[in-house]
C-alpha cells in the first residue's frame, strides 16, 4: 500500500545526494557534505515504518511482501551500477586495486561492505578516494536494519503502543550512546559500524510513530530550524568531527522537525517541493549509486589530479545517468506493467541469479589476486614499477619490537612507565621522538641511523598536539617529563606539514590539499595555521620548562606523487614538485623558526637539508616513499643518514 505522497521529502532527498556528491567532489568546501547521508538514514527509516504501520495497521503486513518492494526499490539500479563499474575496474585497474574492488564487490552483495570498509580504513583516507564502492556503506546498513526491524516493531505492536514507544526511544538511546563512546575509542570502525547508525535510522522510525499516534500541524518556525540545523552540519561539521556522536544530532534531528512540520503552507515546504528539488530528489538514489564509480575510476586511470572542470564534468554525468537509471530501470521495476516484472517469483529468482553473478565475480577477483598474472603477461614494463611500489608500501610503518631498549610507544602505560625507567637506569636518560606519522618515520630513521641505546618513540599516526585527543600520548607525556625529567636527554618533536597550514577556503589543512593539486599548476599561497602552530608552541614550552631541551623538527617537503604517475611513467622518469611546493614548506619553516623562538625550543628545520625529488623519490631499486608523504624503509634509511648529523645533538 502507498502512502501520501510528501514532495517536500524528495527535496530533502535532493539536499542530501547532492551534499554527498559535492563533498566526494572536492569541488566546494562542503567540509560536512558526508552528513547527507544521516539524512537519507532518517528519511529511510520514517518511510519504512510508515509502511510497516499502515500495513500491519490494517492486517495486510506480509514479510514477503516487505521485501519484494525492498528489492525492487534497491537492487535493479544497483545491479546496474555494479556491471558497469566491474568492467570499468576491470580495464583500468592494476592487480592490487581490482583485488581490493574485487573484495568490495563481494561484501556489496552480501551487504557487509560496512563491515569490510570499517576494518580496514577510516571514512576520510585519501585512499578510499579511488574505492569505487566506498558509498555503499550506507546501503549495507540500511539492509542491515530492513532485516531486524519489521520483527521487532511486529513484536512490539502486539505488546501494545506504550511498548513501541519505549521500546523505539531505549534503542535509540542506546545505539546513541554506543556512537558516542566508539567515536573516542574507535573513530574509523564506528563510522562505518551498524549499531552506531540504526539511532539514526530509529530516529526516523520514531517520527513516523508520532505521525502515527497523533499527526502534526505544519509549523513553519520549527521546519526552519530543521532546515538550519541540516545547513549548519554540511558547513561546520568536517573529518575531524567525531562522528557519528552527539554532533549528528543536529543532520538527524533536523531531518526530523522538517519531516514532521514541513507542510506545504510553510516557507520550507515550497522550497523542498520546487520542480528541480522534486526532480533530483526522484532520481537521488541512482545519483548516489553513480556518483562514486565516477569519481574513483577517474583518480584510479588519471596520473595527475583530475581537473575541476573535469570533476564538473563527472558531477553533471552522474545526474544525467542517474535520470537514465532511474527513468529505464527504477521505474519499471518499481511500477511494474508487464507480467514478469510484476510477479514476484520471478523477481526474486532474477535477483537471486544477478546477485549470485556479481558475487561470483568478486571471487573471481579475490581468487586470481586482481587478475595478476594476466596482467603481468600484459605490461611487463608496468610490473616492474608495480613490485617497487608494492614493497614500497609494504616496508613501512613500525617494525617489531626487538626488546631492546629502542622502542615506540602509541600510548603510556604503567608497564611502559616502569620500561622506561628500567632502560633510563640502564643506559641513561632517552633520546625521544615525538609526534604523529611523521614521527613514526623519524624514530624509525633515527634508529636505522644510530646506535643510541635508548631511542624511545612517543609516536602515533593522527595524533598531533593541536587536536588535544584523549586518545593520544601527549598529555601523558608531559605529565612523565614534568615529574621526572632525568628519564630524559633531548626531546624531537615532528609532525607532517599538511595539518600546518590552512586551505585556500580557510579551513584547517590535510593531505588533499597536496593530492587534489595538479602537478603542472602553482601551489595556491597556503597560509600558515596559527592556531594549529599556537598549540605546538604551548604545549613544547612546557616540555622545555622541565628543564629536557627540545627540538622542534619543521616539516619535510611532502612530495604527494601519485602512484598511477609512477606506474605509467617508469622508474627512469625524474617526477617534479608543483610549482610553488617548496616555497610553501620554506613560509613554514620560517614561521616555526619564530615561534620556536618565542617558545625556547631549538628549530631544526628538515626542508632545508639537501631533498631533491630527482634523486629523493626513486630509483630503478627502490622507491623512498610508501605514499605520498611518508618514507618507506630504505627512505628512511637514506634520510636517516642524512639527517642524523644535522641534528645538534650527539648521536652514537
Amino acid at each position: 500500500m502507498s502512502l501520501a505522497y510528501r514532495p517536500e521529502i524528495d527535496g530533502l532527498r535532493a539536499i542530501a545526494v547532492t551534499s554527498v556528491i559535492l563533498f566526494h567532489s572536492g569541488l566546494v568546501p562542503l567540509t560536512g557534505g558526508f552528513a547527507g547521508v544521516d539524512v537519507f538514514f532518517v528519511i529511510s527509516g520514517f518511510l519504512v515504518t510508515s509502511i510497516l504501520l499502515k500495513d500491519l495497521g490494517n492486517g495486510a503486513h506480509s514479510i514477503q511482501r516487505f521485501y519484494e518492494r525492498r528489492v525492487r526499490r534497491i537492487l535493479p539500479a544497483l545491479l546496474l551500477v555494479l556491471a558497469v563499474t566491474t568492467l570499468a575496474a576491470w580495464v583500468l585497474m592494476v592487480p592490487p586495486q581490482l583485488e581490493a574492488y574485487s573484495k568490495s564487490l563481494a561484501a556489496v552483495m552480501i551487504f557487509l561492505s560496512n563491515v569490510l570498509f570499517g576494518a580496514n580504513s577510516g571514512y576520510f583516507s585519501p585512499a578510499l578516494e579511488e574505492a569505487p564502492l566506498l558509498h555503499t556503506w550506507s546501503l549495507s546498513i540500511e539492509e542491515q536494519y530492513y532485516l531486524l526491524f519489521p520483527v521487532l516493531l511486529a513484536a512490539l505492536l502486539r505488546r501494545g503502543p506504550r511498548s513501541v514507544t519505549i521500546g523505539l526511544w531505549t534503542m535509540a538511546a542506546a545505539s546513541l550512546a554506543l556512537a558516542q563512546w566508539a567515536a573516542a575509542t574507535r573513530p574509523e570502525m564506528n563510522f562505518f559500524f551498524s549499531l552506531s547508525r540504526f539511532w539514526e535510522l530509529l530516529a526516523g522510525s520514531l517520527a513516523a510513530w508520532s505521525v502515527r499516534q497523533r499527526p502534526l500541524a505544519a509549523h513553519g518556525p520549527a521546519a526552519l530550524v530543521g532546515l538550519g540545523l541540516i545547513v549548519a552540519a554540511l558547513i561546520l561539521h568536517s573529518d575531524r568531527t567525531p562522528y557519528p556522536s552527539a554532533h549528528t544530532l543536529l543532520p538527524v534531528i533536523g531531518t526530523v522537525l522538517v519531516i514532521l512540520f514541513a507542510g506545504q503552507g510553510t516557507a520550507v515546504g515550497r522550497l523542498l517541493s520546487l520542480p528541480p528539488m522534486i526532480g533530483v530528489g526522484l532520481i537521488s538514489y541512482s545519483a548516489y549509486l553513480w556518483h562514486q564509480p565516477l569519481f574513483a575510476l577517474m583518480r584510479v586511470s588519471a596520473t595527475d589530479a583530475p581537473e575541476p572542470w573535469a570533476m564538473w564534468l563527472l558531477v553533471g554525468l552522474t545526474y544525467l545517468l542517474a535520470w537514465i537509471s532511474w527513468r529505464w530501470v527504477e521505474q519499471p521495476f518499481r511500477r511494474p506493467t508487464g507480467r514478469w516484472l510484476a510477479r514476484p517469483r520471478p523477481l526474486f529468482l532474477g535477483a537471486t541469479l544477478a546477485s549470485a553473478a556479481m558475487l561470483a565475480v568478486g571471487l573471481l577477483g579475490l581468487a586470481s589476486n586482481g587478475n595478476d598474472r594476466l596482467w603481468r603477461q600484459g605490461h611487463p614494463d608496468e610490473a616492474a614499477v608495480l613490485d617497487l611500489i608494492l614493497a614500497a608500501r609494504q616496508d613501512s610503518g613500525l617494525p617489531a619490537s626487538d626488546g631492546s631498549c629502542r622502542f615506540n610507544l602509541v600510548a603510556l602505560s604503567d608497564k611502559d612507565l616502569a620500561q622506561i625507567r628500567a632502560c633510563a637506569s640502564r643506559h641513561g636518560p632517552a633520546t625521544v621522538v615525538l609526534g604523529d606519522s611523521h614521527g613514526i618515520d623519524m624514530f624509525n630513521a633515527l634508529k636505522l641511523a644510530s646506535r643510541t641505546p635508548f631511542l624511545l618513540g612517543v609516536t602515533n599516526g593522527g595524533c598531533r598536539p593541536a587536536e588535544n585527543d584523549a586518545a593520544c600520548p601527549f598529555g601523558a607525556f608531559l605529565e612523565l617529563v614534568q615529574a621526572e625529567p632525568q628519564l630524559f636527554r633531548h626531546i624531537l618533536f615532528v609532525q607532517s606539514g599538511a595539518y600546518l597550514l590552512l586551505g585556500p577556503d580557510g579551513r584547517e589543512g590535510s593531505r588533499q590539499l597536496f593530492t587534489r593539486a595538479p602537478l603542472h599548476k602553482a601551489m595556491p599561497a597556503f597560509r600558515v595555521n596559527r592556531a594549529a602552530q599556537d598549540a605546538i608552541e604551548t604545549y613544547l614550552r612546557a616540555l622545555h620548562a622541565s628543564g629536557v631541551p627540545v627540538l622542534w623538527l619543521s616539516p619535510r617537503i611532502e612530495p604527494h606523487i601519485a602512484a598511477n604517475r609512477v606506474l605509467r611513467s617508469g622508474c627512469a622518469t625524474a617526477p617534479a614538485l608543483r610549482p610553488g611546493q617548496l616555497e610553501v614548506f620554506e613560509r613554514l619553516d620560517r614561521s616555526i623558526a619564530e615561534a620556536a623562538a618565542r617558545a625556547g625550543v631549538e628549530h631544526v628545520p628538515l626542508s632545508a637539508y639537501g631533498f631533491d625529488i630527482r634523486q629523493d623519490f626513486m630509483t630503478c631499486q627502490s622507491i623512498f616513499w610508501s605514499d605520498g608523504d611518508h618514507w618507506s624503509r630504505s627512505g628512511e634509511a637514506r634520510f636517516g643518514a642524512r639527517l642524523r648529523p644535522q641534528l645538534p645533538i650527539a648521536f652514537r
